[in-house]
């Protein structure tokens, strides 16, 4: 199966159990829901809504990066390359929500949601209340289609933080899942592949192998930050009200230096048109043995933009 583990089932719970012992003040592991696994924060907070996010076995941090103080309650994973069992997240949400709720937030995959819709259905069965958030930010795929048939990238970072931020400020349940499905939809995420030596670009691959909808030859880095932002542009649109957030997610053959290059040159090619309210750089979402990046925009008009004041910062993962 994996070097690390002896069988599949073994890999998640034993990768939990570690984060946990590497940052006690930080994480606990939920034991028994194997070969799935739960992440929870150290402390909990069952007087507000709780937020449980949860995906397939990534790499890093996203998914079980993104719990902890000021982000969500909980991550449940499944194994590598697949959704999480609903067991699994019913256990979680049973075991956190039963004051104020729980907001399933996850991204919008067949198998993830097929999951979280169970274990919304079991968790309501118990007297808990529910709500769901899908994102579907990756704009590389279902062109043509409604937004909702996308799937999701590392976009949700942000909606995290909405919901996480409104949960604190001790918001029911139904507002805030209102503000992220608000921040869900003003978002769009571009996957830029590249081979260096070639000089070879492509827009929109999926990190399951889809094929990409734009090639280029002989590019440049400032010539592909300045289509990065036309073509995400163009799918967003800003409105003149709204703030505009940027996210640049390095694949995992990219470079530190590198990264940060063409984030230098993805601002410069955005603030041409319009200032950025942020920019935050790093290895978010490293699913893809390749080069590139991933490109997110958020666009956040006053209520969404006092939700993400300031800055998430814990152990290096800060948006």
């Amino acid at each position: 199966m994996h070097w690390f583990a002896e069988t599949r089932e073994d890999y998640c719970p034993r990768w939990f159990e570690a984060m946990a012992g590497a940052f006690p003040e930080r994480w606990r592991a939920m034991e028994g829901q194997s070969p799935s696994a739960v992440l929870l924060k150290r402390a909990p907070t069952p007087d507000r809504v709780q937020v449980i996010i949860s995906g397939g076995g990534s790499n890093g941090p996203f998914i079980p990066g993104f719990v902890g103080e000021g982000m969500a309650d909980a991550a449940v994973v499944g194994p590598p390359y697949t959704a999480p069992s609903a067991y699994a997240l019913y256990e979680a949400g049973l075991a956190l929500g039963r004051e104020k709720g729980v907001l399933l937030l996850y991204n919008n995959y067949m198998g993830d949601y097929l999951n979280n819709d169970m274990a919304d259905e079991l968790l309501r069965l118990e007297g808990v209340r529910v709500e769901q958030v899908l994102c579907c930010d990756d704009m590389g795929q279902a062109i043509g289609e409604p937004r909702e048939n996308r799937g999701g990238r590392i976009g949700i970072a942000y909606v995290i933080r909405v919901a996480a931020e409104a949960a604190r400020r001790g918001l029911p349940l139904e507002e805030v899942a209102r503000l992220a499905r608000k921040a869900a939809a003003r978002l769009s995420t571009l996957c830029v592949t590249v081979d260096p030596e070639l000089s070879h670009v492509t827009y929109g691959k999926g990190f399951s192998d889809e094929p990409g909808f734009l090639e280029r030859d002989g590019a440049t880095v400032a010539g592909t930050a300045e289509e990065t932002v036309e073509l995400l542009l163009k799918d967003v649109e800003p409105r003149a009200d709204e703030r505009v957030y940027m996210l640049v997610n390095r694949l995992r053959l990219t470079s530190y230096s590198d990264s940060f290059v063409m984030a230098g040159c993805l601002k410069a090619a955005f603030e041409k048109r319009r200032p950025l309210a942020q920019m935050r750089v790093g290895g978010y979402m490293q699913v893809m043995d390749v080069y590139g990046y991933t490109v997110t925009l958020l666009c956040a008009d006053a209520e969404l933009d006092d939700y993400l004041a300031g800055s998430l910062a814990g152990d290096g993962f800060l948006l």
